[in-house]
């Protein structure tokens, strides 16, 4: 008798939560070592505010170490760890990548949301055209362009990887649209009487919601590439970041390479992890294809 028993609606949301969430143990376990390695980077931003200037200039007695156990990465001519000012730069650059993707994204969405509800087949032709009349431009280097050009600066640098990402990403979004309108239970709730609002935010906008966690993953390493080349052409503003660390490091090559070959090998590590991890989330929650935002000529 009890297995005839209706369940109550809570029990029957905890059954459906958890189905879901069986569904999507896959992207779960790769989600946790990313957003574990993110945390782990951004907890490393510390106070104050560090100049790569000021840290690398030249000083008549150097007082730098090479790298031992006690310094993994050795020390400046200040004295200062390298290890340490190493993830305090990734965490700046990390910091701007997330900021400047989710800023992109939601961009994106935004500009797609003006069309999304009309009814017409040609709704999303101005975006299309867009996507063509900008697909020759490499991302790079029109970033490097506007950020150049600007004089460089945090918010410039924010801003430029926002729309370098948002632009391209916008026919994806408009792609992944058309294909939720086109199931056979979206004709059937047209059918049923349901407004377009409702079909679209009930139906249409979820799945594609639930495919931006990994485009999120999958970009953000690109960006922080980006702006760590940003910060190597000196366009990033004076501010702490690894492509800066690399770039004066050059300078000391002789007497202690390690000041710019280290951190160089720190990021490279860094975004190859987020890179394997970000591509496997993307590939388990089944993003697809993602255009090459920020693809070099």
């Amino acid at each position: 008798m009890n297995a005839n028993r209706r369940q109550s609606k809570p029990a029957r949301a905890l059954l459906h939560l958890a189905a879901r969430l069986r569904r999507m143990r896959r992207a779960l376990l790769l989600a946790i070592p990313y957003l574990l390695l993110l945390g782990w980077l951004l907890s490393g931003g510390g106070k104050g505010d560090l100049r790569p200037d000021e840290l690398y200039a030249a000083r008549e007695t150097p007082v730098w170490k090479a790298p031992d156990r006690e310094h993994w990465f050795g020390t400046t001519a200040g004295g200062a760890d390298l290890f340490e000012l190493s993830r305090r730069a990734m965490a700046g650059s990390v910091s701007v990548a997330v900021l400047a993707v989710s800023l992109g994204i939601g961009l994106a969405l935004l500009a797609v949301s003006l069309s999304v509800f009309d009814e017409r087949e040609s709704r999303f032709d101005w975006i299309d055209r867009l996507a063509r009349a900008l697909g020759a431009i490499p991302g790079l280097v029109a970033l490097a362009i506007l950020t150049g050009g600007g004089g460089g600066g945090l918010g410039l640098v924010i801003a430029g990887l926002a729309m370098v990402v948002a632009l391209p990403l916008c026919p994806v979004l408009t792609a992944w649209f058309r294909e939720g309108e086109a199931g056979f239970d979206i004709l059937a709730a047209g059918v049923a009487g349901l407004s377009r609002r409702e079909i679209v935010l009930g139906r249409v906008l979820p799945p594609v919601l639930r495919r931006l966690p990994g485009v999120f993953a999958a970009l953000v390493p690109a960006a922080v590439l980006a702006e760590m080349a940003l910060s190597f052409l000196g366009f990033a503003g004076g501010r702490l970041s690894v492509g800066a660390m690399v770039a004066r490091g050059q300078d000391y090559l002789i007497e202690a390479p390690w000041m710019a070959i280290y951190p160089g090998l720190f990021a490279t590590a860094v975004v190859l992890v987020l890179s394997l991890l970000g591509w496997r989330v993307s590939v388990a929650l089944r993003t697809g294809p993602l255009p090459l935002v920020l693809q070099s000529p």
